[in-house]
């Protein structure tokens, strides 16, 4: 498991333009959006980045559970690791950190947040994150040519998965109710959870296809930047 050290985190310098950064409004009201962001057997149905998330009985000196996250790479291997919240304010915002002691496993120790803001359009999502990497200068290297960029566009493509299952008119339910539709659920989503389905879209945004308007976006940045409007910006202002 990894070690989630104070001190350790304090040592690590990360470089301020290499945030990913990923935003989106999701047509739903704030609360649907927390629940299935933040319910883990929801989470996975829409971020292809994991396979499996799930609450460890552990907890940390604020009380915070433990997480255990894992994602299949193929031919029957898995990476493993671990994740707490640092601050959970619900239908506001939520700081994580997140690392891994598997061998496998390129992140080492990293920090994010996820941003809620109701709008008029539903609720405006923005998640920030950053990592150090494993294994030395080459860790770095696959980092900047390969691994981050992948990471960046696995993220948008899950926040538009989400975009979508939230745009269905059929799943404006509560989610205590969404085992009773579970079959058409998969159906929605179990093609955007394949890498194959996943590969066209990143070869599209390599080539510099750019979403199109109203899908999620994403960027490799300091985090203080947006591509909303400086209109649409002042109304999410006055709503806070």
């Amino acid at each position: 498991m990894a070690e989630f050290s104070t001190e350790k985190c304090r040592g690590e310098r990360v470089k301020k333009s290499n945030k990913i950064v990923v935003e989106a409004i999701i047509p739903c009201a704030v609360e649907t959006l927390w629940e299935r962001s933040q319910n883990p057997g929801l989470h996975i149905l829409w971020d292809i980045r994991f396979s499996h998330i799930e609450y460890l009985e552990e907890a940390d000196e604020k009380g915070f559970q433990l997480m255990d996250y894992r994602t299949k790479i193929g031919f029957g291997m898995e990476i493993k690791g671990t994740g707490r919240y640092l601050q959970n304010t619900p239908l506001k915002h939520s700081t994580f950190e997140f690392g891994s002691d598997d061998w496998k496993s390129l992140i080492k120790i990293g920090r994010g947040i996820w941003q809620y803001k109701p709008c008029a359009k539903g609720t405006y999502f923005r998640t920030v994150y950053d990592y150090e990497t494993n294994y030395g200068v080459f860790g770095k290297m696959i980092d900047r040519v390969l691994f981050r960029p992948v990471m960046q566009l696995a993220t948008e493509w899950s926040f538009e998965t989400l975009r979508r299952w939230c745009a269905d008119s059929k799943f404006q339910i509560s989610d205590s109710k969404l085992e009773n539709q579970s079959s058409e659920i998969d159906g929605l989503l179990k093609k955007r959870r394949s890498y194959l389905s996943f590969i066209p879209f990143l070869l599209k945004r390599y080539f510099g296809f750019p979403p199109k308007k109203g899908e999620a976006e994403s960027w490799i940045g300091s985090g203080q930047e947006t591509n909303l409007t400086p209109a649409f910006q002042a109304v999410l202002r006055r709503a806070t």
